[in-house]
């Protein structure tokens, strides 16, 4: 299996040319330093944009977001994903490698085709843990996300995620639930099998 690390060489990202610029980057923490955490990004002139609960693997998934661009709301975006349940994957990362970056996700031109992104990266050897996850908002804007496993059980990964318009314009500038949730399912799963010796 190609680590992370080994999927960023020469003939990955730039054969593409579709990845524009780092879309988010995601932390996890304890549940009980939630307010550090944000008062700690607030000093950096970010605020909470949008706070997202997820059922299946319980947990508050929180984005704070600085300045304003031509297509969303925000120039800028970090994230941070916390859970009261022992047993969540996110508390699992935070055992093993503390509190720190989860993942870094690289925003897709959303002019591209996202499967073809997939499959191209896919054949130059990135191994990914989901396929391309896609949701749709009430105003027919779409999400699209792809997720690269981890290199290590419940580790860093990597994010390759789509932000389309509706017929309004808008392009989707949040998260949304089920996909996270998906998210965690395929996470959780693949860090049993890495640790287990099934995937090599």
């Amino acid at each position: 299996m190609q680590s992370t690390a080994a999927q960023h060489g020469e003939g990955g990202l730039q054969d593409t040319g579709s990845v524009r610029h780092i879309d988010h980057v995601t932390y996890v923490a304890a549940w009980e330093n939630e307010k550090g955490f944000i008062e700690t990004w607030e000093a950096l002139g970010f605020h909470e944009h949008v706070r997202v609960f997820t059922d299946r693997h319980p947990a508050t998934h929180i984005a704070l977001v600085a300045g304003t661009s031509p297509e969303y709301p925000w120039a800028t975006m970090t994230g941070l994903s916390i859970s009261e349940d022992p047993e969540s994957p996110i508390n699992e990362f935070v055992r093993r490698y503390g509190a720190g970056t989860q993942h870094v996700a690289y925003n897709v031109d959303p002019t591209t085709d996202m499967e073809e992104v997939y499959q191209r990266l896919k054949s130059i050897g990135w191994n990914f843990m989901t396929p391309v996850l896609t949701f749709e908002d009430k105003n027919k804007a779409m999400l699209r996300q792809a997720f690269v496993a981890p290199a290590i059980p419940f580790g860093p990964f990597v994010e390759f995620v789509q932000r389309l318009p509706g017929p309004d314009g808008k392009a989707f500038d949040g998260f949304d639930m089920m996909n996270i949730d998906e998210l965690y399912d395929h996470y959780a799963d693949y860090s049993r099998r890495l640790e287990a010796g099934k995937i090599k």
